[in-house]
């Protein structure tokens, strides 16, 4: 669990694909709190809402497939789910995000149908964490501000 996340999606300089950089909050074994950050491209799969995602971590290239589950009317939250490998490692995952343009829960009104998209995956609301991104909260301010423009400067350059 990564107790601070910002899932920042903005299209490619080239005009062709975007880019998606999940950037969260790490509690160490040490106990300090570091900000971690990955650069996924991301390109679009011929059935709709349908994502191909690839990031090098570490040496190790991970592949996943994801899917929009669900969304508002008014696009003020999204359910993905994703299904990854990193094959050289033998490691496979699976996991679904509920996301919203500021990153508080939808209405309390729209969580159900929200709970029965996230089932309809085989994902359970319990399996689920809330996110704290509360800049404010003393483990965020011991890892200082998140580095949320890392990869965008560089995006212009690497298309």
């Amino acid at each position: 669990q990564f107790p601070s996340q910002n899932q920042l999606f903005y299209p490619s300089a080239k005009g062709s694909g975007i880019w998606y950089d999940p950037v969260f909050r790490v509690e160490t074994i040490d106990g300090r709190n570091v900000w971690c950050k990955r650069h996924y491209r991301v390109r679009s799969e011929e059935v709709p809402g349908t994502f191909r995602f690839s990031v090098l971590d570490n040496g190790v290239t991970s592949d996943e497939f994801w899917t929009i589950l669900g969304c508002a009317d008014d696009l003020s939250w999204v359910v993905f789910h994703y299904a990854g490998a990193a094959s050289a490692v033998g490691q496979r995952y699976l996991g679904g995000l509920l996301c919203t343009p500021n990153g508080e829960l939808p209405r309390s009104s729209e969580l159900e149908r929200i709970w029965q998209i996230f089932r309809s995956a085989e994902i359970e609301p319990w399996e689920l964490f809330k996110v704290d991104n509360d800049d404010n909260s003393p483990s965020a301010l011991a890892a200082g501000p998140p580095p949320l423009d890392f990869y965008r400067k560089t995006a212009s350059i690497i298309g």
